[in-house]
C-alpha cells in the first residue's frame, strides 16, 4: 500500500467539530498577523468530478486547504534562493474522515529546507498548529 509522504505533518483534533476546527485554524492566521488564506474545497472537488473520473468521492467528510503566505517567510526563503518562489504559497489542510465528524485532522508539508529561512518558515507552521490548538480549547 502507498503510503503519505515523510514530510507530511499530522495533527489529530479529537472531539472537535469541524467547523470548530475551522474558525480555530482562521483565527490562528489573524493571531499571526497573516492575510485570510486562500480556501480550496478539496473534499468538494473530488466529491463532484468522481462520476467523471472514476475515483471514489467519498475519500473525506470535510476537506479543505488553506494557501497562505508571510512576507517574513518568503522574504528569507528567497532572499536565501530565489528559486524557493517555488515555496510559495505554503499550505494547511485540515479535514475529517468519513464515519469520523468529531475528529478533525490538521495536516501540512513545511518546506524542506535545511537553512535559517527553513528553520522560520518550520516555526511559524508550529505556532499556526499550536495557535489552532489553543484556540479550539483543545489540550497540547
Amino acid at each position: 500500500m502507498a503510503r503519505a509522504a515523510d514530510d507530511i505533518v499530522v495533527r489529530e483534533l479529537q472531539a472537535l467539530a469541524y467547523a470548530d476546527a475551522r474558525a480555530a485554524l482562521l483565527d490562528a492566521f489573524v493571531d499571526e498577523g497573516l492575510a485570510p488564506p486562500a480556501v480550496s474545497p478539496f473534499g468538494d472537488m473530488l466529491a463532484r468530478t468522481a462520476p467523471d473520473l472514476g475515483h471514489r468521492a467519498d475519500f473525506y467528510g470535510e476537506a479543505e486547504i488553506f494557501s497562505f503566505c508571510s512576507a517574513q517567510v518568503s522574504g528569507r526563503m528567497i532572499g536565501e534562493d530565489v528559486r524557493n518562489i517555488a515555496l510559495c504559497p505554503m499550505t494547511v489542510a485540515l479535514y475529517t474522515l468519513p464515519g469520523r465528524p468529531r475528529t478533525v485532522f490538521l495536516a501540512l508539508r513545511p518546506p524542506a529546507l535545511q537553512s535559517p529561512a527553513g528553520e522560520f518558515a518550520h516555526a511559524l507552521l508550529r505556532r499556526i498548529v499550536e495557535r489552532t490548538v489553543d484556540n479550539a480549547g483543545l489540550s497540547r
